[in-house]
């Protein structure tokens, strides 16, 4: 029996990978780029993590149920998840700019935004496409290889 995924969870499970990424990757460098400060040493990296993890599980809840038997609170926690995601990282960034901004008087300092707050947010806008894609019929069907 050959089973086929659609393109809706696997968006949601690439979504939270994704938002996971950026959450380890460098939100802003000190002394022209040389020490990173990422995500994951504070609170808010760390609630991303999460929202990561969240949404890789949705997706993988979502891809494991039959079709017929598939809620349609998934599509919505993982639309509602990736706003909240991408709402927060857009104000994240505000304020790691506004800090940037600030410390400029400071050659030796010289604190710069980069760019992990970004890719949380196109992984936040991945997981609203997810929903979206969802809500429209799931895309094509994805068969796995040699079936």
């Amino acid at each position: 029996m050959m089973r086929t995924v659609r393109g809706a969870p696997l968006l949601a499970v690439l979504g939270g990978a994704v938002i996971c990424l950026g959450a380890w990757l460098p939100w802003m460098t000190y002394f022209a780029g040389l020490y990173p400060l990422r995500g994951v040493i504070g609170l808010y990296g760390r609630l991303l993590i999460a929202a990561g993890i969240g949404a890789i599980l949705l997706g993988g809840i979502d891809t494991a149920a039959p079709l017929r038997f598939r809620p349609r609170t998934v599509a919505r926690a993982v639309g509602l998840l990736g706003l909240v995601v991408t709402s927060a990282a857009v104000w994240l960034f505000v304020g790691v700019r506004e800090l940037a901004h600030i410390g400029a008087t400071n050659a030796m300092f010289s604190p710069r935004p980069a760019s992990g707050l970004l890719v949380v947010s196109v992984g936040g806008l991945v997981l609203i496409l997810a929903a979206l894609r969802d809500r429209a019929g799931g895309g094509p069907e994805i068969s796995p290889p040699g079936g």
